[in-house]
């Protein structure tokens, strides 16, 4: 694949527990990395000149106002290229944002940096372990207590 010996180590390794994650959503527990944690991880094993990030796409879904409140809801589509001994390995991810709020920029703006980073994790899952791929099996989300 290119990735230096160091490089398969690295991805080979389940997250640092200290950055899982727990929240609820419709009932339902869910299990996550932080966004700033996953772009760290990329630095670190792709080295932060190794990698980047490109927003392909991006589209306010639901824009509403109500009473002097806002909600926007966002989708996004990213592509990851690395660089990894001589070869370019590209992979894409899509994620949503919500932003909700008494300011009309700054919810548009919380709603499309939360959908390029849901987006952004949802690739970077593809390489393994280290950016939350082990979280997830049989499609549930894994409780952080349980060893990954």
């Amino acid at each position: 694949m290119g990735f230096s010996t160091k490089q398969l180590k690295a991805l080979r390794r389940n997250p640092d527990r200290r950055h899982v994650r727990t929240r609820e959503a419709n009932g339902r527990e869910l299990t996550y990395l932080e966004g700033w944690y996953t772009i760290s991880e990329a630095n670190r094993i792709f080295g932060f000149d190794g990698w980047s990030r490109e927003t392909v796409e991006s589209k306010c879904v639901l824009s509403r106002e109500n009473k002097g409140t806002y909600l926007n809801v966002y989708i996004a589509r990213v592509r990851l290229t690395v660089q990894a001994a001589g070869l370019t390995i590209i992979r894409e991810g899509h994620g949503t944002g919500e932003g909700r709020g008494t300011s009309p920029g700054e919810v548009h703006d919380f709603a499309l940096k939360a959908a390029e980073t849901d987006a952004t994790k949802r690739a970077l899952a593809t390489f393994g372990r280290p950016f939350g791929l082990e979280l997830y099996r049989n499609g549930k989300a894994r409780s952080p207590q349980k060893p990954l």
